[in-house]
């Protein structure tokens, strides 16, 4: 039995709920709604306490580990097709966007357009609405940064990081990718969807002093 599975078993054994068993762990009753889902995992602290409050063990190794592991999944660079994925999208995604950059009046640093298209380059429209995108997992897709900079403030780089939703998984923010951009006013990224994918993709642009966020929500879960 997986981890959330057993929190979920235990809780409704003892005739617990939710908001019970939050208010004895100190943490929302959305916590434990993600944990019971799976999507989101509790720190080692909070499933000691977790195991004493529900009087069980939790099960170890790769399957009591599946999308309630400490480690959850990521989604994973797409290293070797990178660059075939570039060279075959890049003209189309190019003309779609026709992506035009205005140092404007106010020179400001910031990310003025995300795009996503398949790995062949077609657009994609993953808008599930209230800030999330949707993808079909098992998929691979790219992603278009476009952003606006100017002389004493010129970004060099774009940086990708992703952290799995729900609370006390900070720790477990990764870096999926960084694109030097010097020579360009976009970024290019393919990556490929896990299954159960939820989590929080900060796109970050690098320049001198300074780092400038723009904050997405992801999910393969329909």
């Amino acid at each position: 039995m997986k981890v959330a599975e057993s929190i979920k078993t235990a809780r409704e054994a003892l005739g617990m709920t939710q908001e019970d068993l939050a208010e004895k762990l100190e943490v929302s009753r959305q916590a434990v709604s993600k944990w019971e889902l799976g999507a989101s995992v509790p720190s080692p602290e909070k499933l000691e306490t977790l195991a004493e409050v529900l009087d069980i063990v939790f099960p170890t190794g790769e399957e009591g580990t599946t999308r309630g592991s400490v480690k959850p999944l990521f989604w994973k660079t797409a290293a070797i097709t990178l660059g075939v994925l570039m060279l075959a999208a890049l003209c189309s995604i190019v003309l779609y966007l026709t992506i035009k950059w205005d140092k404007g009046e106010d020179e400001s640093v910031e990310v003025t357009g995300v795009y996503w298209f398949t790995g062949e380059g077609t657009p994609l429209h993953p808008d599930l609405g209230d800030g999330w995108c949707l993808f079909e997992p098992d998929t691979q897709v790219l992603l278009v940064v476009s952003f606006q900079d100017f002389l004493e403030k010129e970004v060099h780089a774009v940086s990708v990081y992703l952290t799995p939703t729900g609370t006390e998984t900070f720790d477990q923010r990764e870096q999926l990718a960084v694109q030097s951009v010097y020579d360009r006013k976009f970024a290019l990224f393919a990556f490929d969807i896990p299954q159960g994918l939820m989590g929080h993709l900060e796109i970050m642009l690098e320049c001198s002093g300074q780092t400038v966020i723009e904050m997405l929500n992801v999910t393969s879960i329909s």
